[in-house]
């Protein structure tokens, strides 16, 4: 009678247990429906014809919440966009799922023209060589006091840009010139180079690499494509001569050790630790770097420009705080870190500048197995977009979301977390970004101090082409002030 019992009691556990098995198979990512949302012919089409209508506005946002609205406030839909099958995650809690599980269940991913124009080399390097590159380089940056050896440097770049491009003119075209103010400090940065001919070579070069990384893959003579793989390889000689030139100089030991630059540190490193690193790779993850450093930087500067031409009471804001620093210091003493954190509202600014005219709409994931989302199936292989107007202009996030109002950054409301992520998260989070906002900040500091400007086309806005720039290049007339201390 005990053994009945006992047969019958593991029979009834393993019946149970199968049960458990199989309700679990049942509900797993493979059973659940997909996110709502056209991804099929010719639905598909029109989607990607609605973004790109919106993002000539830069309106993505609105993009974003007609689907919110449409699917009754999914925290996700899938579209059609750049080309593949793509769910867009639209809150706050979908950033963070999405920074959280980087190399669990996604990781990073981009268009095939992204590694087609900066590599031209077709399966030769994968995004996890070029992701695993880009920490290498950049390791270097995240040292304690890396930010700060470089502040003088910055501004040493700032002032000869504006020497030579502002002081004494009565009009500029802003995103040009801003452009060609980061591109060199992102070239000082990353290789030391100060020669104006080679600055000057090689930055239309570089604009149309970077035109083309979300332009169809078509390799035709005169296309984007086309004109933007000649150019990574003119840039890519470029910068193998340079780096021969200081594998010279490291050989005839004339004190690389004293360069900052990340360039130079490497080539020290692998000398001191006997290794040999091909001058064509680090030439191809030098162009990949620039690219990445100067674009995003441009766009933002020209953004604020706009924005303070617009509403003199936030630039006169602006000028008292650093007509303030500037009197703090002696005559031709450098700026330092401690006056990098006396611009408090200065980032602020900085801050909404990025919250209203983000640089880049955001990243891309790839999944690297189903998972499920908000009750919602993400199929392998299938992309994944954390959009930055997602939540940037949702007045759930941030009220009056339309207003420019660097105050919201300096209030004790606190913000909630990940919903402002300017910079990305998880473990693709942008590494130079203090780099960044040190640039705009400088530029800032001598540009309010030196002029006050309007636009010369008062309605003149930014638009997204794809990325974020002014529809006519943002020409301003300047009048300069007589002196640092003299107030609007």
């Amino acid at each position: 009678m005990e053994l009945l019992l006992l047969i019958l009691s593991t029979l009834l556990i393993l019946t149970l247990v199968c049960h458990f098995f199989y309700l679990n198979k049942q509900n797993g990512p493979e059973k659940l429906p997909l996110p709502p949302g056209h991804v099929s012919w010719p639905f598909k089409y029109f989607e990607t014809l609605d973004y790109l209508k919106k993002a000539k506005t830069d309106a993505i946002h609105e993009f974003i919440a007609e689907r919110v609205h449409k699917y009754k406030n999914s925290k996700c839909f899938k579209t059609y966009h750049i080309g593949q099958k793509m769910v867009f995650l639209t809150s706050a809690e979908g950033n963070k799922f999405l920074f959280s599980n980087d190399y669990k269940l996604v990781r990073s991913w981009w268009p095939d023209t992204f590694l087609k124009v900066l590599e031209n080399a077709g399966d030769e390097i994968t995004i996890e060589d070029v992701t695993r590159a880009r920490k290498q380089f950049l390791s270097f940056f995240n040292e304690p006091d890396a930010l700060a050896r470089h502040v003088a440097i910055t501004d040493q770049v700032v002032q000869d840009h504006f020497r030579r491009y502002w002081d004494g003119c009565n009009e500029v075209r802003v995103y040009p010139l801003a452009r060609k103010l980061t591109f060199d400090v992102s070239f000082r940065l990353l290789a030391d180079i100060r020669d104006r001919e080679i600055l000057d070579e090689s930055l239309p070069l570089m604009v149309q690499v970077v035109r083309a990384f979300f332009a169809l893959p078509i390799n035709f003579p005169g296309t984007t494509f086309n004109r933007a793989i000649k150019s990574s390889r003119k840039l890519r000689k470029i910068f193998v001569d340079i780096i021969k030139e200081r594998r010279s100089e490291l050989l005839e030991k004339k004190n690389l050790d004293e360069r900052n630059d990340i360039l130079s540190r490497i080539l020290v490193e692998n000398y001191k630790e006997g290794k040999d690193v091909d001058d064509v790779f680090l030439a191809k993850n030098l162009v990949a770097l620039l690219s990445a450093a100067f674009d995003n930087p441009s766009a933002t500067i020209t953004s604020i420009m706009k924005n303070l031409a617009d509403l003199p009471e936030i630039s006169e804001k602006v000028r008292k705080e650093q007509i303030e620093i500037a009197k703090s210091k002696a005559p031709g003493e450098p700026m330092s870190m401690k006056d990098i954190k006396k611009m408090t509202y200065s980032m602020s600014v900085i801050s909404e500048s990025l919250r209203l005219e983000p640089p880049a709409s955001g990243t891309f994931r790839e999944a690297i197995e189903d998972f499920n989302y908000e009750g919602f199936r993400i199929p392998k292989g299938w992309k994944v977009h954390w959009s930055i107007h997602a939540t940037n202009r949702n007045p759930e996030y941030f009220p009056s979301p339309e207003t420019f109002d660097p105050s919201r950054f300096e209030r004790n409301d606190p913000i909630v977390p990940y919903s402002y992520v300017p910079f990305g998260g998880g473990q693709h989070i942008c590494p130079g970004k203090d780099y960044a906002k040190l640039q705009i900040l400088l530029f800032m500091h001598h540009a309010v101090r030196k002029f006050k400007w309007e636009k010369v086309n008062p309605d003149e806005q930014m638009i997204r082409d794809p990325d974020l720039s002014p529809a006519k290049g943002l020409p301003v007339r300047l009048c300069p002030y007589a002196c640092d201390n003299e107030l609007a």
